[in-house]
């Protein structure tokens, strides 16, 4: 299943909005399609289980996060970043990084 599908855009929205202006347990399961809570279920299981698909996991998420870092450089009012953040790769961005428990508390 495509995993920027399995996520709610209008809730993807809403909730980074929130998370950027310091709100924390925001990302919950409400931020999922039915079949993307069930995804998220199985990239959770897979995240803590193998130990190459989590070294994969963490790659990313550490790409993205230092593209965004990058932005934010000449982003003033979050404005690309938050282009980023809901597009389809800031999409599999926030579920792997919510699967594999970034945005824990």
């Amino acid at each position: 299943m495509d995993i920027a599908r399995a996520i709610d855009h209008k809730a993807s929205i809403e909730l980074w909005e929130r998370y950027r202006k310091g709100e924390r347990n925001v990302f919950t399961r409400r931020l999922y399609t039915m079949k993307g809570q069930q995804t998220f279920d199985e990239i959770r299981r897979k995240y803590q289980r193998d130990t190459e698909f989590r070294a994969a996991v963490d790659r990313y998420i550490g790409d993205f996060e230092t593209l965004l870092a990058d932005i934010a450089k000449s982003d003033p009012d979050n404005a690309r970043s938050r282009t980023y953040l809901t597009s389809d790769t800031g999409k599999v961005y926030t579920m792997l990084a919510h699967a594999s428990g970034r945005f824990d508390a």
